[in-house]
């Protein structure tokens, strides 16, 4: 699995590559904000996006907005990862097909679970 993690802070990137790389055996691509990201993505081809919402220069939902508006990527599973729960947000990041919402603070088994149900591990089916 090739993962792309869009997160301004070093630590939640470092944190969630670690639990990807981990769980997953994921190849890693990171970026500081959205337009890094767009940018990344002219080049990497992932598998799926880790978002964070609250970001400077371009926020998750200006980028996934952008990520959708790109046929290649209009189905690519795109997770949020954010400490905002409230139901309003969630139901509109929802309504751009996000395949999954993480809430922060992460733990590894609460990513693995989230996201194995989106990427299956092949021992996961006995």
């Amino acid at each position: 699995m090739k993962a792309f993690i869009v997160d301004d802070s070093l630590e939640s990137r470092m944190l969630l590559g670690k639990i990807l790389t981990k769980a997953f055996d994921a190849q890693i691509i990171e970026a500081v904000h959205g337009k890094d990201a767009l940018k990344k993505l002219s080049t990497e081809k992932p598998d799926i996006i880790f978002l964070d919402y609250e970001m400077p220069v371009m926020n998750g939902k200006e980028t996934l907005k952008a990520i959708r508006s790109i046929r290649e990527y209009r189905n690519l599973p795109v997770v949020i990862v954010t400490s905002h729960s409230e139901m309003v947000l969630v139901r509109e990041l929802l309504s751009y097909k996000v395949s999954a919402y993480l809430v922060k603070p992460l733990s590894a088994d609460y990513v693995a679970k989230r996201i194995s149900i989106i990427f299956p591990k092949p021992d996961d089916n006995h």
